[in-house]
């Protein structure tokens, strides 16, 4: 079993602050500000480079497994890293009126804290650490989570679970990492896996593939999720091809 190596360490925040830049030590302390605000805990160094606060721990479906920050930044050189362990999916609405930002998976890159607007960040991070800190009621079966699915959402959702469905006859359909997965074989990770938001649906992995790419563009948010908004028509031809590509990998 895999183990995370980024583990809190006894170095001082204020010195590892001093290896910096001086507009990356204005920057941190601005963070700090705002994350000791919301957890009421002091910072703390998680490895070399990360200052997070509070902790809690998770277990991933591939088996791995240790502690994290509830909330994290690490600032670095070519900006500004901040930790979100539930990833944006939930955070569509806020991410448009953020500012100038990339993200990955579980990762919000900002450039200088004066490009974005430091009361959504606030907001976001607030929803994280709540989020975190809440008693888990995780998701049981496939209707639950079908259940759970914000109203507006719903209509178009189901229309995506339909094409999906139709293109993994001879797959398991089960809840994995709190989403609907799809399966060749229940022991392990799915192939395809779909969500419902307040703002838009998703499908997870990215297909890795060149015949697709100008397609897939548009849709693309952050490294590995594709996007589609609830205020257009669903591109039903290219949600089969996505679906194919992906279990065919």
């Amino acid at each position: 079993m895999a183990d995370n190596k980024t583990k809190p360490t006894s170095v001082s925040v204020d010195d590892f602050l001093m290896t910096v830049s001086e507009q990356r030590q204005k920057e941190a302390q601005q963070l700090i500000d705002i994350m000791q605000k919301i957890s009421g805990e002091k910072p703390v160094m998680w490895g070399p480079s990360i200052i997070g606060f509070g902790s809690q721990h998770y277990k991933s479906e591939a088996g791995r497994e240790g502690d994290m920050p509830i909330l994290g930044f690490s600032p670095r050189k070519a900006g500004l890293t901040i930790y979100f362990y539930e990833s944006f999916d939930r955070y569509g609405k806020e991410l448009a009126q953020l500012g100038k930002h990339k993200i990955s998976q579980s990762c919000l890159y900002i450039n200088k804290l004066d490009n974005i607007d430091l009361t959504i960040l606030r907001t976001m991070l607030q929803s994280s650490y709540d989020i975190a800190t809440q008693p888990k009621t995780a998701v049981s079966s496939v209707d639950a989570y079908v259940a759970s699915v914000p109203p507006q959402a719903r209509p178009l959702f189901d229309e995506l679970r339909i094409l999906v469905t139709a293109e993994t006859t001879n797959m398991h359909e089960v809840i994995s990492y709190g989403v609907i997965g799809y399966k060749h074989d229940v022991t392990k990770r799915a192939s395809v896996f779909i969500s419902g938001w307040k703002d838009h649906l998703a499908i997870y992995p990215i297909p890795k593939t060149d015949v697709l790419k100008s397609q897939l563009e548009p849709y693309i948010k952050g490294r590995g999720t594709l996007w589609f908004t609830l205020d257009a028509p669903l591109p039903k031809q290219l949600i089969k091809d996505i679906v194919r590509t992906l279990i065919n990998n």
